[in-house]
């Protein structure tokens, strides 16, 4: 149970600062400030279960479309570790994730773009696909133990978009009452822990990427042979 929780704590964790519910909840009060408080909350609901929906689905196919295009994990655990850098840089940075271009679209049929463009990509974009998809448990799928991480994982998916729904579907108080200075500093944290976790994911590729060269006898001699000459 303990090992169940630690790991659903670390999806969501993994994953609030890249969807950023806090940032993001302005953003979405201002392109639903057309349509009527009842319709907002709806709004939000759909996105919330969409993004929920989008990233499960993601988690139980993305390892076989890896594997159909002859990408292993850590590699994408890397790439998604450096994503995560580029976006908790633009998140210190304050750079909008919405361009004002974008938005003028988006204001338009708003209930027909619940799930693209404003769940996929303004809330669940390509740094939330390249954290899920570092995420996706290793070995075989029939297997107890990778079930379970499935389940495990899946579970954080599915908090990850509540927390979305709640922040959307009460944005307009939660916003007045934090301000702007509050938003602003959750975001700044958001992005340190951002760091963190980009951190974290990468260093988790690059071990497995190691232990995967130690075990090949023919690559270990290679790396044997070249810390040789460096010395």
């Amino acid at each position: 149970m303990k090992d169940f929780l630690a790991q659903m704590s670390f999806t969501w964790l993994a994953l609030f600062p890249i969807l950023n519910p806090p940032a993001m909840a302005p953003v979405f009060l201002a392109l639903t400030s057309a349509i009527s408080d009842r319709e907002r909350n709806r709004l939000a609901l759909l996105i919330g279960t969409y993004t929920a929906l989008f990233l499960s689905v993601l988690l139980l196919v993305g390892g076989w479309i890896l594997k159909i295009l002859g990408i292993s994990i850590p590699v994408v655990a890397i790439a998604g570790g450096i994503l995560l850098f580029h976006s908790a840089w633009h998140m210190l940075n304050k750079d909008p994730r919405v361009s004002e271009k974008e938005e003028a679209e988006i204001r338009s049929s708003m209930e027909k773009k619940a799930f693209f463009p404003l769940t996929m990509p303004v809330t669940a974009g390509p740094g939330s696909i390249a954290v899920t998809l570092s995420l996706v448990p290793r070995g075989s799928i029939l297997e107890p133990s990778t079930l379970l991480a499935f389940l495990t994982t899946a579970c954080g998916l599915l908090l990850a978009g509540a927390t979305v729904f709640v922040f959307y579907r009460f944005s307009g108080p939660v916003i007045h009452r934090l301000g702007d200075t509050g938003a602003a500093t959750i975001s700044q944290l958001s992005a340190f822990v951002l760091l963190a976790i980009g951190v974290q994911i990468v260093w988790g590729g690059v071990r497995e990427l190691l232990l995967a060269t130690l075990e090949d006898p023919a690559l270990a001699e290679l790396l044997r042979a070249f810390a040789t000459q460096l010395r």
